[in-house]
């Protein structure tokens, strides 16, 4: 495991940053076979010096193929001469709130030479990703046709009327996820194709969004309604439930690296009306089958393969006796498993996750809503609140004091927007780093 270097003072960084500076127009001099193409990058002699120049985050995650360790920030380091390879990770910058802001890194050049006795300089710019530190929910008929909206912290901080920072056009708003780089996956986006990524530079702005990659699955099927959520696995593999199809599917990461017609790698069926997603840490999927009126648990052992039906089927009954209907599922960071169960959200504590078969329970803690309240799909901030659609232009947050006891609550936050016609599901990038979800940083 490679331990994390110390970063530098900051008066020396800003040395540093000075000679950095001067030493860029010496660069390619410097660094000789930048390309990896010359024969001229001798491998004897003395060590030399790289000198990485870090700009525009206080944090960063710094590897150089050959030296030991890992840098925090600007630093002036020996290495052996010979080619070389500097590696910078996405960072988050932690800032109060429901989410953080990553920063994705530029470096210039990725692969440089060492000179014996010679200092060679390498830039790593970090920028953030336009899709990070904001909560996004999908919306539908909204004034101005926007399908994906994102409000950043501030503008949620507290019950009121908050207008979208960001208003884009999808042409879809189902079940949405996003990936590691914070690129944004949909359905329903485009027409024939229902699965589409947007690349997470084209959130830096309003408007009508084009995606870089769009699958037409033959496994969706052609009846309505079709594809319903999307969720990544643990390594990459990206899963969908079908409604009128009635199964899952899964999608391998090279399989959607790129546009196409793939056919889905595994398929489980034999649920009805598959609507919600979620992975748990151990890596077990967990399906709310709406019309069967069960959340359904696969293991991860069995999702390497197609197959039909479940490990563990639980059903949920209410405090007054009903079958509760599974919509939208969420994990918390103590395991517990969060349904919203059409309107009444409800947790399945640890305990109620394992064995086989089929269960009934009636969950410790229920909290029923506001009547009008229209809740689809359920998402947690970094802060541990509970965030769902509430009424008619409106979503809203239980903060984690009222998800403790149950009973008929008003949310502690209630955001009105001019922008929303009808919330459906949300989404955070990055995913709070307590829960189990893919789109953690790093």
């Amino acid at each position: 495991m490679s331990t994390l270097m110390r970063p530098l003072p900051a008066p020396e960084r800003r040395r540093i940053a000075r000679i950095g500076a001067a030493a860029a127009l010496l660069a390619p001099l410097l660094a000789g076979c930048g390309d990896g193409g010359s024969d001229g990058c001798s491998t004897k002699g003395a060590v030399g010096t790289v000198m990485v120049v870090v700009s525009g985050s206080d944090t960063a995650l710094v590897e150089i193929e050959g030296v030991p360790g890992m840098l925090a920030g600007s630093a002036a380091v020996a290495a052996e001469p010979g080619l070389h390879r500097l590696r910078a990770d996405r960072v988050t910058s932690p800032q109060p709130g429901i989410t953080s802001q990553v920063y994705e890194a530029t470096v210039d050049p990725q692969m440089f030479c060492v000179h014996s006795g010679a200092t060679t300089v390498v830039n790593v710019t970090y920028a953030p990703v336009p899709t990070s530190g904001m909560l996004w929910t999908g919306v539908g008929d909204a004034p101005d046709g926007s399908t994906m909206l994102g409000f950043a912290p501030a503008s949620v901080a507290a019950t009121g009327t908050a207008p979208a920072d960001v208003a884009a056009n999808t042409g879809g708003s189902d079940g949405f996820t996003f990936d590691r780089a914070g690129n944004m996956w949909v359905l329903g986006g485009t027409s024939g194709n229902p699965l589409a990524r947007y690349p997470a530079s084209a959130f830096a702005s309003d408007g009508l969004k084009t995606p870089d990659v769009v699958i037409n699955c033959p496994s969706f099927g052609d009846a309505a309604p079709g594809p319903s959520v999307v969720a990544f696995d643990g390594t990459g593999n990206l899963w969908v439930s079908v409604v009128s199809a009635g199964k899952v599917v899964m999608f391998t990461a090279a399989q959607i690296a790129a546009s196409g017609s793939p056919a889905a790698t595994v398929e489980r069926g034999g649920l009805t009306a598959p609507q919600g997603l979620a992975f748990d840490s151990l890596g077990n999927l967990w399906v709310a089958a709406e019309d069967d009126m069960a959340v359904v648990r696969i293991d991860a052992g069995h999702l390497a393969v197609s197959g039909d039906g479940g490990d563990l089927s639980i059903t949920a009954t209410g405090t007054n006796g009903q079958t509760l209907r599974p919509v939208g599922l969420a994990f918390d960071f103590s395991s517990n498993l969060w349904v919203n169960y059409d309107g009444t959200i409800a947790a399945i504590a640890p305990p109620d996750q394992f064995g086989t078969g089929a269960s009934t329970i009636t969950p410790a803690i229920q909290i029923t809503t506001d009547v009008l309240a229209l809740p689809v799909g359920i998402a947690f901030d970094q802060d541990g609140g509970l965030w769902l659609a509430y009424g008619a232009g409106q979503f809203a947050r239980f903060d984690p004091t009222q998800l403790v006891a149950g009973g008929s609550l008003t949310p502690a936050r209630i955001i009105t927007s001019p922008d929303v016609g009808y919330a459906s599901w949300f989404a955070i990038y990055p995913a709070p780093p307590q829960s189990p979800l893919y789109h953690k940083v790093p």
